[in-house]
């Protein structure tokens, strides 16, 4: 399929790219970004909310099929070490915060936390409801990334350029790193 074809999509065929990016994302078959680079190249911002539906739904999926899978045994393996237990009974606590750190890194994959949540006894009420809000900032810099596909070239010819994406990418991971470390330590400090 050439870039032709697709800048001609019918409301049809992009409803089936976004149901099938549901599924392609919920099983890391494909990464987010790259769906919301290519959503940006060819319909700019009227990719935000096609591509916020999808990322809940693959974020929903993910969790369900995990847990379905798991059916539970992973935490209560876990669950049967009292200091263990404990630092998971701390981490739930601060559940919300980890979940939106944990989505608005770059880094940590999608479908990897979609099954660490589920594993890990998550509300799905926060899973959905944190992880959508921490993907805003990656989404809305990877829809903008991709209506700036000449610029993206320009960037990748001449780097030095665009020290302000650069600046922004890693203000997220430091900042959702320094987040999630903080919880954990918290989490694991208590006197166990």
């Amino acid at each position: 399929m050439n870039e032709q074809e697709v800048q001609h999509f019918t409301t049809l065929q992009w409803v089936l790219v976004y149901v099938a990016s549901c599924f392609s994302m919920a099983f890391a078959l494909t990464p987010t970004t790259f769906i919301a680079l290519l959503s940006g190249y060819f319909l700019a911002w009227n990719a935000f909310v096609p591509i916020a539906i999808s990322y809940w739904c693959a974020s929903y999926l993910g969790f369900k099929v995990a847990k379905l899978i798991d059916g539970g045994r992973f935490l209560n393996k876990l669950s049967e070490k009292p200091k263990v237990r404990q630092v998971l009974d701390n981490l739930q606590q601060d559940e919300f915060k980890i979940i939106l750190l944990a989505r608005l890194s770059p880094v940590l994959p999608f479908a990897i936390t979609n099954v660490l949540f589920s594993f890990s006894g998550t509300k799905l009420k926060n899973f959905l409801t944190a992880g959508f809000i921490g993907m805003l900032p990656r989404t809305i810099l990877s829809i903008w990334l991709g209506t700036q596909a000449q610029e993206i070239r320009k960037l990748i010819e001449h780097p030095s350029q665009g020290s302000g994406i650069q600046f922004f990418v890693f203000g997220l991971i430091l900042v959702s790193m320094l987040g999630l470390g903080y919880f954990i330590k918290k989490a694991v400090s208590v006197k166990l």
